[in-house]
């Protein structure tokens, strides 16, 4: 196929960095959102930018990171905005299992730190079941067990909810500099396609793809959009949490999708972003920035979704 020389590569290692990022090893102590802050002459300028261009509802939960009364806790009082907090303290890895009643399971890692961390129900309305699993001591690390489980049922405020505010896996906030960069890229302007497609050709011309990034670097730790910026380098689910959370930041329901492409082997990660205008449309920033046309990337025909959050 026309594109196979050109992915191959780019797809094997993106396929590493989302296997482990989404379902191998645990997390260690990190730190969402304390990327290196701005110029102290610009600080206040775009703190005010930011605060005119966003319009998504904050995340928020009743639990408290700093109070050490329990190990683990599950906060399903926002699942009609399409959320859950959960709070985990543990020497062991920790991992978040959401299931729906359509029978989909999601996986996610949870820093086990006891900070509150934010995960999306992803398949709309209805009952889930929301199960906090913990590593097994023993030589094998793929063992977990079940240490709390919480149920409920979400009725969305509208279909995009879980698509237009931050969560522990495309995190960002009011102060965030990718917030600000998407509200200088997109001030003045009305139309969401014109800002999508300028915070997409924002992050081709910013990013570099990093081939060795995902053999040096410990691909379990979660994504920080403003950590990526301010690496300027990146894999596939570098390149799609940086533009999720960007769009995310200006209200434009923005997914992180993950699955296969039919040039290459391996799993990669893009973008779904939606308007009124055009519907969900596909994004994939990495094949963008590698040379594959928007044609190639239009064609449903040539990805597989395996999820998304």
């Amino acid at each position: 196929m026309k594109y196979q020389k050109v992915y191959t590569a780019v797809s094997a290692l993106c396929a590493l960095c989302v296997l482990l990022s989404l379902f191998i090893g645990g997390t260690g102590p990190i730190s969402i959102g304390n990327a290196p802050a701005a110029p102290a002459q610009d600080a206040e300028e775009l703190r005010a930018v930011s605060a005119a261009a966003i319009r998504y509802m904050p995340v928020f939960s009743d639990l408290d990171s700093t109070a050490a009364d329990r190990t683990f806790a599950i906060d399903m009082a926002n699942a009609d905005q399409g959320f859950v907090a959960v709070k985990a303290r543990s020497e062991e890895n920790v991992k978040i299992k959401i299931l729906s009643e359509s029978g989909a399971e999601r996986v996610y890692n949870v820093p086990n730190i006891g900070t509150v961390a934010y995960y999306p129900l992803s398949d709309g309305d209805g009952s889930y079941t929301v199960q906090l699993l913990q590593g097994v001591v023993g030589e094998r690390t793929d063992l977990y067990e079940r240490v709390l489980e919480s149920t409920g049922r979400a009725r969305l405020l509208d279909e995009f909810q879980p698509y237009i505010r931050p969560s522990t896996y495309v995190w960002f906030s009011g102060h965030a500099r990718c917030v600000s960069e998407a509200a200088a890229l997109c001030a003045g302007v009305t139309d969401d396609d014109e800002k999508i497609e300028r915070i997409r050709g924002f992050v081709i011309d910013t990013l570099r793809y990093d081939a060795a990034l995902a053999e040096r670097e410990d691909l379990s730790f979660i994504r920080d959009p403003d950590v990526i910026l301010a690496r300027g380098t990146g894999v596939c689910l570098d390149y799609a949490v940086l533009t999720a959370a960007m769009l995310r930041s200006q209200g434009i329901p923005a997914k992180v999708v993950y699955g296969e492409v039919s040039s290459a082997e391996g799993l990669h990660a893009w973008n779904m972003a939606y308007t009124a205008s055009a519907g969900w449309q596909r994004l994939d920033t990495t094949f963008a920035d590698q040379g594959a046309e928007q044609s190639f990337i239009d064609d449903d025909a040539n990805y597989t979704d395996k999820g998304w959050y």
